[in-house]
């Protein structure tokens, strides 16, 4: 090539640099995006454990509607962590553990509180003694009461008990021992139900200070060796369902201080219990706005499959008690959501940790990577 030609090509690449150069406009620095601070009802909260490296649990913010950019956002949330939005306030409050060498060391449990438009930090709520249970992700870990004015954080040392937290004093206001019984599941004016070791149940009351004023026990009603219910229910108004390990649905009047009791009903029929269909995975049920409710199924079932998830997405209407419909899942089913859209999303975790998306009747819509290590075992619809 001779000495002019390349002279030629040299200036001509210079100047479509000089052009592409031309065309970018400097990012600014630092470029923070916004949330708003009432989110869409297409959105959900994926809480990813990180079992590969718990200290650095999140919980991400996503838009399962969208077509394009579904990652909207994410908070820390160490070590176990419990998670729950605000109905009233625009904040999300993480119960999380830290160590002060990472992974040992001395302990501190904390309430962090994030601001849902910035995901910036806004506050922290010490918890004493480090009571904080912590445990595989469960939404009743941690719940809020009385339009939010109290937090209940479940307690364990080994010995159980609810730390009530006081939102608008931002502090501890009272441990409530609760031996024998685990959980928090709202109820009453200003309350919560407890599950028990004997398969009965606990119900507490509190004053608006937090201070206990009633308390109630209900005699075992189901078997925890033979067929015990799973720890995680579904709210419909004020109505807990529970599900079995066989397939026995369990509903709880929760709308006065005393637990009410309702019939028991199943979930599989006379065929399907010989061909062992049972319930399985970690968040095994949710609802829609129809009052609707959504299992994990898995055919073939026995003692300890309970965990393992499910190839089958079985709705029940809870008011005949019968099924309406079947949904055959690409992936087998690990935790299921529904979003509080007009057309809800049937939102999987299915067992290889990523997120496949499905309209309500079951037709397979997208799938959405959250990270090649993520785990979000615990979905949570935007309230």
């Amino acid at each position: 090539m001779s000495l002019r030609v390349r002279c030629i090509c040299i200036f001509g690449l210079w100047i479509l640099t000089a052009l592409a150069r031309a065309e970018l406009s400097p990012e600014p620095i630092p470029s923070v995006k916004t949330l708003p601070s009432d989110y869409p009802d297409t959105w959900i909260f994926a809480h990813d454990a990180n079992f590969q490296s718990l200290v650095t649990g999140k919980v991400i913010v996503l838009d399962v509607a969208a077509e394009t950019n579904e990652y909207k956002g994410m908070i820390d949330a160490a070590q176990m962590a419990s998670f729950i939005e605000s109905k009233h306030q625009p904040l999300l409050y993480v119960a999380e553990s830290f160590y002060d060498r990472s992974t040992r060391g001395k302990r501190t449990d904390v309430v962090t509180i994030y601001d849902k438009s910035t995901l910036a930090i806004v506050g922290e709520i010490p918890i004493a003694n480090n009571h904080r249970a912590q445990i595989v992700l469960n939404k009743n870990a941690m719940q809020l009461i009385d339009d939010d004015k109290f937090l209940l954080v479940y307690g364990f040392t080994p010995a159980q008990s609810v730390i009530v937290i006081d939102t608008e004093q931002r502090k501890v206001v009272n441990e409530i021992s609760t031996a024998g019984c685990a959980m928090a599941y709202p109820a009453g004016k200003r309350g919560f139900m407890s599950l028990c070791s004997d398969g009965g149940a606990l119900a507490i009351q509190i004053d608006d200070s937090g201070k206990e004023i009633e308390r109630h026990t209900v005699a075992s009603f189901f078997s925890v060796d033979d067929d015990p219910l799973f720890d995680k229910a579904v709210y419909m108004d004020q109505t807990a369902y529970f599900v079995s390990y066989l397939g026995r649905v369990q509903g709880i009047d929760l709308s006065g201080s005393v637990p009410k009791l309702l019939d028991t009903w199943s979930l599989v029929s006379d065929e399907e219990a010989e061909q062992n269909w049972r319930p399985g995975g970690w968040q095994i049920t949710a609802a829609d706005n129809d009052n609707n409710l959504y299992v994990i199924m898995h055919e073939n079932g026995y003692n300890g499959s309970h965990k393992f998830g499910g190839e089958q997405v079985w709705v029940f209407d809870t008011k005949t008690q019968k099924k309406i419909s079947t949904v055959s899942l690409n992936k087998n089913a690990f935790a299921i959501e529904m979003t509080n859209s007009k057309q809800p999303y049937l939102t999987v975790t299915n067992v290889e940790m990523g997120m496949d998306i499905y309209s309500a009747s079951g037709e397979f819509l997208k799938y959405i990577n959250v990270g090649d290590a993520a785990m979000p075992i615990m979905l949570h619809a935007v309230r």
